[in-house]
């Protein structure tokens, strides 16, 4: 039996053998609810198994089925046992009440039926279930975002020394770790050691501050590779107490590739003229700001034409290969760094604590480069490679331009040669 308006109303079984009881709480409820009716237990499974049924209002005392057992049977079914179901009894005895809210009732209605009370109890359960409905679904919601998140965003968290409590799958998949691999762990696992370890220490002191630390990192794979971000990393807080970090970050490793290819030598695979150009007016600015001194060595492989002439431009290449590879390895400070400036002639650009201490470690560039003893017979300072050298080291308040600078080395560099070449000149 089916009473219903035509009303978007919540929908409300009532299951009772006596058609009086029907009747009474149909005359409550038509008007703020569509109504079906089942006057038997087996009838109630039924129609609650075909759907579309907010509230039962079950009576306890019935043939064949009783309520306690429809409402045991509403309860052990996973599709039905979100449905409030209220008992409708006569019975005043705290021992029945207890059972049926052991088998899953929320509530009683006491006959005889009062409409004030049976209204107000059945709009508070539509009302709740309606609440939890609306609650499921902003966290099924939620569960798909944070999904999304899981999959799509490189984040993590770590205690406040470092280890890690929390990554994401997308953490996961661009480092090649699982994430049992990395729980616990200390974030070092994905540091990578050629980065410059400054930027890790400007991080750090400023996380530890309480401040958001952003910029670029390189990270190490767990496959020996690397990739790249852009970072944001803050602190996180529970009850006004610094707890740990949280990162965001954003794969940025294309367009460092990209970056790294315009910047780059393609033979030899140090930094090329146009970076030079692009960094080397930053390192004067920073100089003067720092009040440091600025040292700038120009060099230039010895009789390296004749070399190409006699061995061949393919041993010409391995020279240049190994020349820049040596000064690669000479540099040891994040700042200091190797130029390709064109066909066999290379800078370096560093730091140093005095100009004596720029003079010798120049010097150590040039003994480093002989050092290779790669034969070069046609070498008038030497059996081996060797290479002529111009260092400017002055005051960057004393520079005026990367030009002159420049200009300067070059000069010093002609007298090198000029004075037998395989040898360092300093202003």
């Amino acid at each position: 039996m089916h009473l219903a308006n035509n009303k978007l109303e919540p929908t409300i079984l009532i299951v009772d053998d006596m058609q009086s009881n029907i009747a009474v709480l149909s005359e409550f409820l038509k008007q703020s609810y569509n109504l079906k009716v089942a006057k038997n237990g087996k009838r109630a499974l039924e129609v609650v198994q075909q759907g579309g049924i907010d509230l039962v209002l079950l009576d306890v005392l019935m043939p064949e089925m009783d309520g306690y057992e429809v409402c045991q049977a509403l309860s052990d079914n996973p599709q039905t046992k979100h449905i409030p179901i209220i008992f409708i009894t006569g019975s005043t005895s705290v021992e029945d009440e207890k059972r049926g809210f052991h088998l899953g009732a929320v509530d009683y209605i006491a006959k005889p039926f009062h409409a004030s009370i049976v209204l107000a109890r059945v709009k508070v359960h539509i009302q709740l279930k309606q609440k939890r409905e609306e609650l499921f679904r902003k966290n099924e919601k939620l569960k798909e975002y944070i999904q999304l998140v899981d999959e799509n965003v490189i984040t993590s968290s770590t205690d406040l020394d470092g280890n890690i409590t929390y990554v994401s799958q997308a953490f996961c998949d661009i480092s090649g770790y699982s994430k049992e691999e990395l729980l616990g762990k200390n974030h070092r696992i994905v540091r990578h050691p050629d980065f410059n370890e400054k930027v890790y220490e400007e991080l750090w002191e400023t996380v530890v501050a309480g401040k958001t630390w952003e910029g670029e990192i390189k990270n190490l794979k767990k496959d020996g590779g690397h990739y790249w971000v852009q970072a944001k990393i803050y602190p996180i807080y529970e009850q006004q107490q610094r707890v740990g970090y949280t990162a965001i970050r954003q794969d940025i490793t294309d367009k460092k590739r990209v970056e790294e290819i315009s910047i780059t030598d393609g033979l030899t695979r140090i930094f090329n003229r146009r970076h030079f150009n692009e960094t080397f007016p930053k390192t004067l600015e920073r100089g003067k700001r720092d009040d440091t001194l600025v040292c700038f060595l120009l060099m230039d492989i010895d009789h390296f034409k004749q070399y190409n002439d006699n061995y061949g431009h393919q041993m010409g290449d391995d020279v240049l290969k190994a020349f820049a590879t040596c000064l690669k390895e000479i540099l040891k400070e994040a700042d200091d760094r190797a130029f390709r400036l064109g066909g066999e002639e290379f800078g370096i650009v560093y730091k140093a604590e005095s100009k004596e201490k720029a003079f010798a470690f120049a010097q150590s560039v040039r003994e480093s480069i002989e050092s290779l003893k790669i034969p070069h017979e046609h070498n008038s300072a030497s059996k081996y490679i060797t290479a002529s050298m111009g260092l400017v080291c002055k005051s960057a308040e004393e520079t005026k331009d990367m030009d002159t600078i420049y200009k300067e080395a070059d000069d010093l560099l002609y007298d090198s040669k000029k004075s037998g070449r395989n040898r360092v000149k300093m202003s």
